[in-house]
C-alpha cells in the first residue's frame, strides 16, 4: 500500500509552461539575442532546473558561462514575476490530491523549481494538501538526485516500499528509482513518452484520477 505520494511539479501538478516561455523570451530578448521559442520548443527545456532551462534555451551559445549567468539573472526575476499569469492545475488534479488527503495520504513536492517560487505557487493553488513541499535550494542537489526525497522519508520516518514518486519525465522516473521507491509517469506533462521511457516506470496514467485507481485499491 502506498501511504506517501511524491509529485513533481511543472507538468504534473501544474500546466506551467507558457509563463516559463515568456519568462525566457523576454529575458533572451533583453540579452539581445535572436532566439525566441514556442511552448512547445520550451516543454522539451524543462526538467532540469532553471540553470539548464537557460542553457538549452542559449542553444550553441550555452557553453559560455559569462553569457549564462547574465542570462540567467534576467530569467529569474521575470519568471517570479510571470509565473502564475497562466498557471492551472491538470484537469482533475486539485479533485484527485483532495480524495488521496481524506484517504490519509501523506502528500509531498519535490521539484527542481526554485523552493521559494515552488512554495508559494503550490500553496496558491493546492492550499494545504501537501505536507510540505520542497524546491531547489543553494547547494542543495537536484534531481534525479534523491537528497530531497530523503530528507522526506528521514524527516518523517516514512517506508520507501510504502511512497511512489510520481512524475511526468525521465527525471523523475531517475529520482523515484534512485530513492528506492516505485514510480509513476504521467503520461499529459512536458516528457517524452515513448515506450523505453515508459517501460522504466512501475506505472503510466493518462490523467491524474488514475492516480485514485493505483494507491487506493492495493
Amino acid at each position: 500500500m502506498y501511504k506517501n505520494v511524491f509529485f513533481d511539479l511543472d507538468g504534473t501538478l501544474l500546466q506551467t509552461v507558457h509563463d516559463i516561455a515568456i519568462a525566457i523570451n523576454e529575458a533572451l530578448e533583453k540579452a539581445d539575442l535572436p532566439f525566441h521559442y514556442s511552448d512547445e520548443e520550451v516543454v522539451r527545456m524543462i526538467g532540469n532546473g532553471a540553470r539548464v532551462l537557460v542553457k538549452r534555451a542559449l542553444g550553441p551559445k550555452g557553453d559560455d558561462d559569462e553569457l549564462l549567468n547574465h542570462v540567467e539573472s534576467l530569467y529569474m526575476p521575470l519568471y517570479k514575476k510571470y509565473q502564475n499569469d497562466h498557471a492551472k492545475p491538470f484537469d482533475g488534479m486539485v479533485e484527485t490530491l483532495t480524495k488521496l488527503k481524506k484517504e490519509g495520504r501523506h502528500l509531498f513536492v519535490i521539484t527542481n523549481k526554485p523552493h521559494a517560487l515552488a512554495d508559494y505557487i503550490v500553496k496558491y493553488h493546492f492550499g494545504d494538501l501537501f505536507l510540505e513541499i520542497l524546491g531547489a535550494k543553494e547547494d542543495t542537489p537536484l534531481k534525479p538526485n534523491p537528497y530531497q526525497v530523503n530528507l522526506i522519508l528521514d524527516k518523517y520516518g516514512l517506508e520507501r516500499k510504502e511512497s511512489l514518486y510520481v512524475g511526468d519525465c525521465y527525471v523523475d522516473i531517475d529520482t523515484g528509482d534512485n530513492a528506492g521507491m516505485d514510480t509513476c509517469l504521467c503520461g499529459y506533462g512536458y516528457g517524452v513518452y515513448d515506450e523505453p521511457t515508459i517501460s522504466r516506470a512501475t506505472y503510466f496514467i493518462k490523467e491524474p484520477k488514475e492516480l485514485l485507481g493505483i494507491i487506493l485499491k492495493q
